[in-house]
């Protein structure tokens, strides 16, 4: 049983579908919610809703006219993501969804930057991006600062060049003024892993070594970032330090935010404090991490596995799946991003796989209850 087949299928599909003819590309640009050129709204009523039953709800399908090659999701919790267009360079994009359908938000065209997105946060006074400069998460890592008040872009490079045949293992935070992150590079080691804490304008602060590579970000607080590397290991970035901790080798992090953990062992648990929720795993192959929200003192994530996303919820019954539901002109297969978790609505943002098309659109799928 392996977690890291999903994300090795996906790379292959993804690859494949980076082969295409020239598309005509049109994205939606606006500050109001439920506004601007959507492609398609599809809702399926259900019954009469009753709120302590998701079987009564509605069904949503939306799409907007994007195309898009990559993306990577802010970790804080804010409704950001990085949008590689497809020929074309990043864009930061706010998401949000009504009973309209997508809403893109405000939007930041990152000039010069037809490179690839693999991690992203935010707070409200900068972005902070890794790229690669490979589609399928391999070649050279960039490290970037967008100032959000006068627009200045600051890039460095991170590590020696790469071996573009391999995939690079990344994560990124913030913590405070301060910036985390972690990468590898497997055909250069098998077994060791670089986190670095660097300062606002992105000078090294401090750099630890560490007997991993792969990496998971979760953010506790404002102030703190954990990068937890593997199943054994926790560095915490905070008041401008790096320190190392023990993590439960049993349960494997694997996402979390404000308290809330994701974990992996015999099945996949949520937890927050005391409190713990347990699931079966929802396929033989899934591929971390886990990207959490949360909302009113609950929390809900998403989790890719084989060729699809499904959204870990908490019910009276304890953690269960919420798969996408495939319809016409939505197979339900792709690359999910994040999840909504509102007063009356649980759903996901994921970019589409809809083969033989080579389009890869934004998408959202969810449940309503209006």
């Amino acid at each position: 049983m392996s977690i890291r087949v999903a994300a090795l299928a996906l790379v292959a599909l993804l690859a494949a579908c980076g082969a295409r003819s020239s598309l005509e590309i049109r994205t939606i640009a606006t500050s109001d919610a439920g506004a601007g050129d959507v492609a398609t709204v599809d809702v399926d009523a259900g019954p009469t809703c009753n709120p302590a039953d998701l079987s009564t709800w509605r069904i949503e399908r939306y799409r907007d006219f994007g195309d898009y090659e990559r993306t990577a999701v802010a970790i804080s919790g804010a409704p950001w993501v990085a949008l590689k267009v497809h020929g074309g360079n990043i864009a930061l994009v706010n998401l949000g969804v009504s009973n309209q359908g997508i809403a893109l938000g405000d939007r930041i065209d990152i000039a010069d930057s037809p490179v690839y997105p693999v991690a992203l946060d935010v707070d409200d006074r900068r972005f902070v991006m890794l790229t690669t400069s490979g589609i399928n998460w391999n070649g050279d890592i960039t490290l970037w600062r967008i100032d959000r008040i006068d627009g200045t872009v600051m890039r460095i490079p991170i590590g020696p060049p790469a071996d573009a045949s391999f995939t690079v293992y990344s994560a990124l935070g913030l913590a405070g003024d301060d910036v985390v992150l972690a990468y590898s590079r497997p055909g250069v080691s098998e077994t060791q892993g670089t986190i670095e804490l660097r300062s606002d304008q992105l000078a090294l602060v401090q750099t630890l070594s560490v007997a991993e590579v792969a990496f998971t970000t979760v953010r506790p607080s404002a102030t703190a970032t954990d990068i937890y590397a593997g199943a054994t290991t926790r560095v915490r970035a905070e008041a401008s330090t790096l320190t190392t901790q023990p993590a439960i080798p049993d349960w494997e992090v694997i996402g979390g935010i404000d308290g809330f953990l994701v974990e992996m062992g015999d099945d996949i648990r949520l937890t927050h404090g005391a409190d713990t929720w347990n699931a079966a795993w929802p396929h033989t192959q899934f591929s971390p991490p886990a990207v959490v929200r949360t909302h009113g003192g609950a929390a809900a994530f998403t989790l890719e596995t084989e060729l699809t996303a499904v959204i870990g919820h908490v019910t009276p019954a304890g953690l269960e799946w919420l798969p996408i539901a495939s319809g016409p002109g939505a197979p339900g297969i792709g690359v999910g991003l994040f999840p909504v978790i509102e007063d009356g609505r649980l759903g996901l943002f994921y970019l589409g796989i809809e083969i033989p098309s080579p389009e890869q659109p934004l998408r959202y799928f969810g449940l309503a209850c209006p």
